[in-house]
């Protein structure tokens, strides 16, 4: 166990560290190259998707991978019903007091809180964790549980709690399109269309060292975004919010998993995707949908903080 701890730390806390160093500590007319907003275009647009294709085609995409995208969407409604819950149970507890709890009435915060509680980071974080404790075999796993789990749901569910909870609205119809353009969800299919069609070797080579190179890339950039988080303010509701995205939902999945046939690995990738803290996408869908930012910057900071620390209990739990 301490040997995979070392193996998932070292670069998780290594590059995601320079990132935030890099930002904070660099002077201003030296910052000013280091661009996130680059960064994060150049991810989105070619690392993540030539890293998928790369990686796809070591992982094993045989078995009942298809369960992985079952087990987000399950995770995903029962934190949204542990939200409401928790709201619910906020509300009848300060009703008709004078000390309420104002952060429960902000319709912005109402928004945030369900989508720090739902949405968890299972691509730029999940995926370097996964592939430590994992390694490339069950990669499949936890790149199914994202593409056709996380990525649909941010943009399903998260778009339509943004537009309930928010002032704006985006028609159905162009937030299935941003789901359909995402090219990432294009790389998956390519990547299962080539699957058992072997590459040129050369190709397939490149295509893996690339892939390997986008993980350090990711850290650094969630790095840089961390250290623009402008405050840690909002602590109570995103603890709350943290509480059962990391803690509540992994632990009732890996129980219910417990039942399951799927190899002991597989499960453990399951659990740690669904215990992955707060996604990028939450301060995407914020920013869109003038939802509460505070709350939000939060909640994303401490749950990276958070998820090192739940990560040995979860490996302790169910690893091998």
């Amino acid at each position: 166990m301490l040997t995979t701890l070392f193996q998932v730390y070292l670069p998780l806390l290594g590059w995601t560290l320079l990132g935030f160093v890099l930002q904070r500590g660099l002077p201003p007319p030296w910052r000013h190259w280091l661009n996130p907003q680059a960064l994060g275009r150049f991810m989105f647009w070619v690392g993540v998707p030539l890293g998928t294709l790369g990686f796809m085609q070591t992982a094993d995409l045989s078995g009942q991978l298809w369960a992985a995208p079952l087990v987000c969407w399950l995770a995903t409604g029962l934190g949204y019903a542990l939200a409401s819950a928790w709201l619910q149970w906020q509300h009848h507890t300060w009703q008709g007091k004078k000390d309420w709890d104002p952060w429960l009435w902000s319709r912005g915060r109402r928004g945030s809180f369900y989508l720090t509680a739902t949405l968890g980071n299972t691509g730029y974080l999940g995926y370097p964790t996964c592939l430590a404790v994992g390694g490339s075999a069950y990669f499949g796993w936890a790149l199914f549980y994202d593409l056709l789990g996380t990525l649909l749901t941010a943009y399903g569910l998260g778009v339509w709690v943004g537009s309930r909870y928010s002032a704006s609205f985006i028609p159905p119809r162009q937030a299935m399109l941003r789901v359909l353009s995402s090219p990432t969800l294009w790389a998956f299919f390519v990547g299962l269309a080539t699957a058992r069609s072997p590459l040129p070797e050369w190709l397939d080579q490149g295509l893996t060292a690339f892939a390997w190179s986008t993980i350090p890339l990711s850290l650094l950039l969630l790095g840089i975004r961390l250290a623009q988080v402008p405050h840690w303010g909002s602590f109570r509701p995103a603890a709350a919010a943290l509480f059962i995205k990391i803690v509540v939902l992994p632990l009732l999945v890996g129980l219910g998993l417990a039942l399951t046939p799927y190899p002991p690995l597989a499960k453990l990738v399951l659990v740690l995707q669904t215990g992955m803290p707060p996604a990028i996408a939450t301060l995407v869908l914020a920013e869109e949908y003038d939802l509460d930012r505070e709350l939000t910057a939060t909640a994303l900071a401490l749950g990276y903080v958070a998820a090192l620390l739940t990560l040995p209990f979860w490996l302790l739990l169910w690893g091998t």
